[in-house]
């Protein structure tokens, strides 16, 4: 990731109001360059650390807080014992095993969706709930 800061995620955060150098956008350039798209705080303290980015643990929580409030970074209800981040801020649905606290994302047509609902709900009876966010207007 080095200093800069590709063009897509300047454009981003100066859209969204935000400074488009400093910790904040290198934090976003770090998650949009990860592979992984959903994330603990800890999995992204880790990944900064190791790019050197110099902010600490609380300062990258209120990046993430503030990304998420611009709508730049998602966050997931989960089972785990802190936040998890999604680095794909469009609208997408997801799964979530809670035996191996997997999240796999589902970016498919509102009819495939249903469809893999109902599989869901054939095969494992009892096991399935279902969560639906309404996003915020424009979030």
């Amino acid at each position: 990731m080095g200093r800069t800061v590709d063009a897509v995620v300047r454009d981003a955060l100066r859209h969204a109001g935000l400074p488009v150098q400093g910790p904040i956008a290198r934090l976003l350039a770090l998650l949009r360059a990860t592979p992984e798209t959903h994330l603990t705080l800890t999995e992204i303290t880790r990944l900064a650390v190791a790019e050197g980015l110099a902010a600490k643990g609380p300062d990258i929580a209120r990046h993430l807080d503030l990304l998420v409030e611009h709508g730049l970074v998602g966050r997931l209800p989960s089972t785990a014992a802190e936040p998890v981040f999604d680095t794909v801020p469009a609208p997408h649905s997801h799964l979530l095993y809670e035996e191996t606290s997997q999240v796999v994302d589902l970016d498919v047509s509102a009819e495939t969706l249903i469809a893999i609902l109902r599989q869901a709900l054939k095969d494992r009876p009892g096991e399935v709930d279902i969560l639906v966010r309404f996003r915020r207007p424009g979030g």
